[in-house]
């Protein structure tokens, strides 16, 4: 049963990354991004040359526009061509992008529009006065199914730069052949989407991928595939539920970038909730499959949590309702989860540990809990119950928090770290991630010493023990 978790290992550090960053960021917020208003939302759809083209556009208050389009075509024809003219001296107009050294190590790259004909294939900002632009990046794939796609980057062509009389002109041409589906996103301001020069600001987007390990689609956020999943290649990217640069935009911020392109994602990320409340992982897991009999589609507890957690957090940061309904609908379908999918754990106060994984296909499937599932949803609970005042979140995390505290100290291994799960057969295995659930423990003591005015005394002595063995291991955490 004992099975290495080094599959997710980078998605899920990027996740905790990305929910602990540092923010100075927020701190200059008010002096760069103007009040928010709800933007105007739109989408259409037309058939240039048997091709199937979509736009979606929003039209921010503050003048701000974000669009995405896509196209897909059934024959191969010319191009599609997106035209973007930007006034001013190209002398004046420049392209920042990520760029890698030969370790690897990202860092900001710059050209100026004068000196180049073609963009690098890259995400990137074109700055120039007056005029802000985040492009994304072209992107061409084929449609795998089960919420996963095949990039072939082969196929995509780099932005062109076109000298007019009033500046540039960049051609965007997106490739329409048969079977494939072509892609390109911006997001336009009349102000700096980023305040560049500082170095948190700096650092804090560097590691913000959308094109590398990941992909910001039309439809959501991908991420790349893992060896176990099916389908898979070496191309592959999955739409999966919780989206790490989203949750540094609604927790760091700091930037216009980072405000609008937070509610799109979120708008996006409603799109996939199911109507019982929860987000599918559509690929199919071979592990979960093997070990549980666990088919594709199946409910994932982890990026699960985090996406209502984002949702959470959106339904403050935009007072949008609609939001609060999905964080509250999934909070409904978690309670429904966690009565059928629990393992009861006595002590003083008897308590639950709920199931990591479910199946829909398969309702009698019984997996195991791991500590960092058992306490994001604990936190997501507590959190829920402070903004809308559910007393059954606050009962259920309760319960969830005495099934963790009545297993005590069988939760430590004898070099101080943690296990990561607990087994239907009542043993515990498997290697805990570096720091993840320290990070997690720390919210959950955070979370009570705010309901009730004390620390928990277990919870303590996990988080004491984690952090002594990450420090003995010189584990690096944020």
């Amino acid at each position: 049963m004992v099975r290495k978790i080094s599959v997710l290992l980078l998605l899920m550090t990027a996740i905790a990354v990305c929910t602990f960053i540092p923010g100075p960021a927020s701190v200059s917020a008010s002096a760069t991004v103007p009040l928010w208003q709800k933007p105007a939302e739109k989408e259409t759809t037309s058939k240039p040359n048997g091709a199937t083209h979509k736009k979606r556009e929003f039209v921010f208050g503050d003048g701000d526009v974000y669009w995405s389009q896509q196209i897909s075509g059934k024959k191969n024809a010319k191009p599609y061509v997106i035209t973007v003219p930007i006034q001013g001296n190209s002398q004046n107009m420049m392209f920042r992008y990520r760029a890698y050294n030969e370790s690897k190590q990202p860092f900001w790259q710059a050209v100026t529009l004068d000196q180049v004909k073609t963009l690098p294939l890259a995400a990137g900002f074109v700055e120039t006065e007056g005029r802000y632009i985040w492009l994304g990046m072209p992107i061409v794939y084929v449609d795998k199914g089960r919420g996963t796609i095949e990039e072939h980057p082969e196929l995509a062509l780099p932005i062109q730069v076109k000298q007019s009389a009033n500046g540039v002109v960049l051609e965007i041409r997106l490739p329409i052949k048969a079977g494939y589906m072509s892609e390109m996103w911006a997001l336009e301001s009349r102000e700096p989407l980023v305040p560049w020069g500082e170095q948190a600001i700096d650092q804090i987007w560097l590691a913000l991928d959308v094109t590398q390990n990941a992909k910001w689609l039309y439809d959501g956020y991908y991420y790349k595939s893992p060896s176990t999943y099916e389908p898979t290649s070496a191309n592959a990217y999955w739409r999966i539920p919780e989206n790490y640069v989203l949750r540094s935009f609604l927790y760091t911020g700091g930037s216009r970038a980072a405000r609008n392109m937070g509610y799109v994602m979120l708008k996006t990320s409603l799109l996939q909730q199911e109507p019982e409340g929860y987000w599918k992982t559509l690929p199919r897991s071979l592990w979960l499959s093997e070990d549980y009999g666990i088919p594709d589609g199946f409910y994932d507890t982890r990026f699960n949590t985090g996406a209502a957690d984002l949702m959470l957090r959106g339904c403050v940061q935009y007072a949008e309702e609609s939001f609060c309904q999905a964080a509250q609908k999934y909070g409904a379908y978690f309670q429904r989860h966690a009565a059928s999918n629990h393992y009861v754990v006595n002590g003083i106060q008897s308590g639950w540990l709920v199931a990591d994984y479910a199946s829909a296909k398969n309702p009698a499937a019984q997996t195991h809990v791991s500590l960092n599932h058992q306490l994001a949803e604990i936190n997501f609970l507590y959190s829920s119950y402070l903004q809308f005042g559910d007393p059954t979140d606050k009962d259920l995390a309760d319960l969830m928090l005495a099934g963790v505290v009545n297993l005590g100290t069988r939760w430590l291994l004898a070099n101080g770290d943690l296990h990561y799960a607990y087994f239907p057969d009542g043993t515990f295995g498997r290697a805990d991630y570096p720091y993840l659930t320290y990070n997690d423990l720390v919210e959950t003591q955070r979370l009570y010493r705010l309901l009730h005015g004390t620390e928990e005394q277990t919870i303590a002595r996990l988080t004491a023990s984690k952090l002594a063995w990450m420090q003995k291991n010189n584990v690096a955490y944020r």
